[in-house]
């Protein structure tokens, strides 16, 4: 089994403080608050965030590298921050895939 190149992306949207992003989601402070103390709330927050900005949730590395697993960590963070325009809190590899055998 081989690692592909997928990625979970999660962005840091500082939806605590950004009241710009609360109000298009149409909630309070206090609401957001409460849901980043739930695990499986923040979780849906997240993607909330991630349709009204349109930032992806996954993303496949083969887009923006020829070898995603010879470059950096950082360099990966980078390209996708300059790409989307939000910072990334942090990302890992979602999925294996079985190589074909002959």
């Amino acid at each position: 089994m081989s690692v592909t190149n997928k990625i979970k992306v999660q962005w840091e949207f500082d939806i605590e403080t950004n009241e710009e992003l609360q109000s298009r989601l149409g909630l309070t402070e206090g609401e957001v608050a409460d849901m980043m103390g739930d695990d499986h709330d923040a979780q849906k927050l997240h993607s909330l965030c991630c349709n009204a900005t349109g930032v992806p949730q996954h993303v496949d590395l083969d887009l923006f590298f020829d070898n995603p697993h010879t470059v950096s960590e950082y360099q990966i963070s980078d390209a996708l921050s300059d790409e989307y325009g939000w910072l990334v809190a942090d990302w890992y590899y979602v999925q294996e895939r079985e190589n074909p055998t002959s």
